[in-house]
């Protein structure tokens, strides 16, 4: 099903690699060059989205995935639950697909992390899978990758984002309508982004603070 729906699996990445910019817009209005964490980056593809418009520094826990990543862009190495960065170090940091990895007595802790490296006043976003989604729902459950995973609920984890400090909450959905379709009449994607229904939904925030 996922073939039907995109080409490639890059689709999927440039959609939300699109909708986190257009987050960061709305939440730093001044605009200008800013310097951002793809924490969970695995091979890199957001690089190829993200870099034209901001510097893009990734990290991941999987050595054999930065190998490829490096070739994108900057990246690190980090531990499951720490980011080797200062803090403050990043104008905004997101995480793609990655919080249904994590253990869900280490969410929190994971988005504390974010918060920690990321200025007062910076953004911090989180893209899952929509378990409203039906065809998601099947999709996930095939997928070997997420094999003994589940899928987490959007208001479940904008309590992590209340836990974690985050404030300003939002939640979006995103993925409505296939590769073929979103070419032509992409924008519809914009005005049913409150709707539940869409592949994938994300959360952003920010972290308190003055600038």
């Amino acid at each position: 099903w996922r073939e039907r729906f995109a080409s490639e699996q890059s689709f999927f990445i440039r959609q939300k690699c699109r909708v986190l910019e257009e987050e960061l817009a709305r939440r730093r209005p001044s605009g200008g060059r800013l310097r951002v964490l793809d924490a969970g980056c695995g091979h890199g593809t957001a690089f190829q989205f993200l870099r034209g418009a901001h510097t893009v520094i990734g990290s991941d826990v999987s050595l054999p995935m930065l190998q490829v990543a490096k070739r994108e862009g900057p990246v690190a190495v980090q531990e499951a639950l720490a980011f080797p960065f200062a803090d403050g170090a990043f104008d905004a940091a997101f995480a793609f697909c990655v919080y249904h990895h994590i253990d869900v007595r280490d969410r929190v802790r994971h988005l504390r992390e974010l918060r920690r490296v990321v200025r007062p006043g910076g953004v911090v976003a989180v893209f899952e899978h929509n378990p409203f989604n039906p065809v998601t729902r099947v999709i996930f459950r095939r997928a070997t990758v997420d094999r003994g995973c589940q899928m987490i609920y959007p208001s479940v984890l904008r309590r992590m984002f209340v836990d974690a400090g985050l404030v300003d909450v939002s939640v979006g959905y995103l993925l409505f309508m296939p590769e073929r379709v979103a070419a032509v009449i992409g924008f519809v994607e914009d005005a049913l982004r409150w709707l539940p229904l869409g592949g994938q939904y994300f959360l952003s925030a920010t972290v308190p603070g003055r600038l």
